[in-house]
């Protein structure tokens, strides 16, 4: 999930990288109410270490946009935004309908629909899928463009998720895509993209709105999940 600078020397085992995928974490799926103040000590104090590479984290989710900064007072975590939620959504389609308009797509790829009614495990289907048509392109930058955008957007479809007609529905979507891809029925694929891509942005101002109400009425302590967070990176 969080495979952002792995690529550098030495980053896996660092602390900073572990800082990094725990705060990561948190502000992805909103685990801390928006406009909370990331305080270095705070945050270095919690997870029992110095606060060097969670100063260097900081910077560096502040240089990706995932948290503000604020001159002066520091960093902050920000609401949900539609405009750049869409943007996203938009990027992951545009790629979608060239690798399908071209046929430039790898069938052989393709992941079976889950069979299940669990929301969970239809979101991961969902990124598995367009993260193997995107990685037929062979272009490192596109794929990893495309890998950020579902990750941004990964909270918001795991709302719409959550809404029963909606799992439905996606599900029914999903299933003729994949029946009209087998057939190599072009017009039709892209038909279905366009109809699943308008449906989220019809609701995204809702679910954004759900989104961030969810995140300010967080009960559990954002520095007790960013402790469990760092267990697990």
């Amino acid at each position: 999930m969080f495979r952002h600078h792995e690529d550098k020397l030495g980053w896996g085992r660092s602390k900073t990288n572990q800082a990094y995928k725990a705060l990561k974490k948190l502000v992805v799926y909103c685990q801390v109410p928006p406009g909370t103040r990331l305080e270095a000590i705070a945050i270095s104090n919690m997870l029992d270490t110095s606060v060097t590479p969670v100063r260097e984290a900081l910077i560096q989710l502040e240089t990706e946009e995932y948290i503000a900064i604020s001159l002066g007072y520091g960093y902050f975590t920000e609401k949900l935004n539609v405009k750049k939620l869409a943007d996203h959504f938009d990027f992951i389609k545009m790629v979608l309908t060239h690798m399908l308009r071209e046929n430039l797509y790898e069938h052989s790829k393709f992941v079976m629909l889950p069979s299940w009614d669990d929301y969970c495990s239809v979101s991961e289907f969902l990124q598995l899928f367009c993260e193997r048509i995107a990685e037929a392109t062979n272009n490192s930058r596109t794929i990893d463009r495309v890998h950020e955008s579902i990750l941004r957007t990964r909270y918001v479809r795991w709302l719409d998720l959550q809404r029963p007609e909606r799992l439905s529905r996606i599900r029914d979507d999903m299933s003729e895509l994949l029946e009209l891809l087998d057939k190599r029925e072009t017009s039709g694929a892209i038909a279905n993209l366009d109809r699943q891509f308008s449906a989220i942005m019809n609701t995204l101002p809702d679910l954004v709105l759900e989104g961030n109400d969810r995140a300010g009425n967080t009960k559990e302590s954002w520095l007790e999940t960013l402790l469990s967070n760092w267990a697990e990176s």
